[in-house]
């Protein structure tokens, strides 16, 4: 035995490859299960928890509504409304699942037959191809995978992810709720997110009305909001919308004699009466009023205002804001020329010299000027151009309106006008924000405390000067518009 090992130890020593090649082997799986562990876990680490996949959050927006029932505005990070399955027409679906997922109701979240071939057709023959199931296309919309700037190997995570959640959403939901879930989350582009804003953005109806060049035209939006915007770019729009009823041709959801018939109608847009329905709120002062007192409410009750899908109804009666706009705006144009013909900036030399100097100090030039010399140079040469002067002088004579129309009973806002620019919300209100002594206005509570106090109408009251000693050093001596004063006048 003791002679053996020495030759033994010789021959091990003869072949040290053979050891040091099943170190690197080793070493090399080693790594291998490493990095694919440490990828996986990265992988799912990005994943969606079991609870926000069972109780989805999508952004709905919060309805404003007049006491007539009318939608007077919105308030929303995105410009969505809910609908049911039920509400949605078939033909709509079919148009669906006819343009992005043909094999919906049979795969479960993936479809391999159709990744096959895209990636055949990517790889081999050089043509781009999506293979994303609509169930992964929810899962996109609705848990945000995809990163601003993402690389190469950021898209292939983001891949799996996107492959491992549509199949838990498949385990997790009804083909029916997947499809609902969609309808209301995806993106059609102008502000409209779900299928519901997108209907009364681009045709001013409800779902349940949607034709199907309607559907061909939702539909495609889908695949490129900008792309297929009917309004900027009809020609795309149109021909993709013909696409999509002839994929549903091709699958038996429409038929030829129809399609024929059908791919010849213009698109039918109702984009400006619907913006003007829904964006141009009729009482925006007032909308914005609404919005302070419920974004102070938000924080008591601690709900979202943006997101949480609330409706609001208020007291504002829409016929009569209608009625007060009309009046606010005839006014204005009337005591405006009125205005004009009796106001002379050479009386009022120093309010123009103000308004001037705030005006030029305002102006991107002086506020970016690196020096003092720069700024003087600027300010000493628009000073004198005649175009800033006049434009300067309109702004500053323009008059201003404040109204409110109160139900004297029970206090509440009938309707409200806080500006002459009623297309602007976030203005300043001179109805609620404005605050001036009353004048006249006030009489008729001195009245009713006269009355209250068994005053008649024609009980005399000694005209005199008196003034009153309200706790200050200056006393307060109101007079007559005339300066008038002596003997007696009557309560009315």
């Amino acid at each position: 035995m003791d002679i053996k090992r020495p030759n033994q130890l010789l021959k091990n020593a003869k072949n040290p490859k053979k050891k040091n090649f099943r170190y690197i082997i080793f070493g090399a799986v080693s790594l291998f299960v490493i990095a694919t562990v440490l990828f996986f876990l990265y992988v799912f680490e990005g994943l969606v928890s079991l609870e926000e996949l069972e109780n989805p959050k999508a952004q709905l927006a919060s309805n404003v509504y007049s006491t007539d029932g009318e939608l007077i505005g919105q308030f929303y990070k995105e410009n969505r409304v809910e609908v049911s399955i039920d509400t949605i027409p078939p033909h709509v679906i079919n148009a669906l699942i006819a343009t992005e997922d043909k094999n919906f109701y049979d795969h479960w979240g993936v479809d391999l037959q159709r990744f096959v071939k895209a990636m055949i057709k990517n790889v081999l023959l050089f043509r781009r191809e999506g293979a994303s199931t609509i169930t992964m296309q929810l899962a996109k919309n609705l848990y945000g995978f995809k990163a601003k700037h993402e690389s190469k190997a950021g898209t292939v995570i983001r891949k799996i992810r996107e492959w491992i959640t549509a199949v838990q959403i498949e385990k997790t939901y009804t083909k029916r709720e997947i499809l609902e879930m969609y309808f209301n989350i995806s993106y059609f582009g102008r502000s409209a997110y779900g299928i519901s804003m997108a209907s009364r953005i681009y045709f001013d109806k409800d779902v349940k009305d949607l034709t199907v060049p309607d559907a061909g035209i939702l539909v495609s939006l889908l695949k490129s909001p900008g792309g297929y915007d009917p309004f900027n770019k009809y020609e795309n729009a149109f021909r993709r919308r013909n696409i999509v009823m002839q994929n549903m041709v091709d699958d038996d959801y429409l038929s030829e004699e129809t399609y024929e018939r059908l791919k010849l109608e213009r698109i039918k847009l109702s984009y400006k009466k619907v913006q003007e329905k829904i964006y141009g709120s009729i009482a925006p002062h007032f909308l914005e009023y609404i919005r302070q007192q419920m974004e102070k409410l938000s924080d008591k009750y601690g709900f979202d205002l943006y997101q949480g899908g609330l409706r609001i109804y208020t007291t504002l009666d829409s016929r009569m804001q209608k009625i007060a706009n009309h009046a606010a705006q005839l006014h204005l144009d009337r005591f405006q020329k009125q205005f004009d013909a009796s106001w002379n900036w050479n009386r009022y030399s120093s309010i123009l010299r103000e308004v001037l100097d705030k005006a030029i100090k305002n102006r991107p030039e002086y506020k970016s000027a690196t020096s003092q010399r720069e700024r003087l140079a600027f300010y000493n040469r628009i000073v004198k151009d005649k175009a800033f002067i006049d434009s300067v002088k309109n702004e500053e004579k323009k008059i201003e309106v404040g109204f409110v129309a109160l139900d004297t009973r029970t206090g509440e806002i009938r309707a409200m006008v806080g500006g002459r620019d009623n297309k602007f919300m976030y203005g300043l209100n001179h109805a609620t924000q404005i605050r001036r002594q009353p004048g006249s206005a006030f009489k008729p509570f001195v009245y009713t405390v006269a009355i209250d106090r068994g005053l008649y109408p024609a009980f005399p009251i000694l005209n005199q000067p008196f003034s009153f000693n309200d706790g200050s050093a200056k006393l307060w001596s109101p007079a007559n518009f005339d300066h008038s004063s002596g003997g007696y006048t009557t309560l009315r």
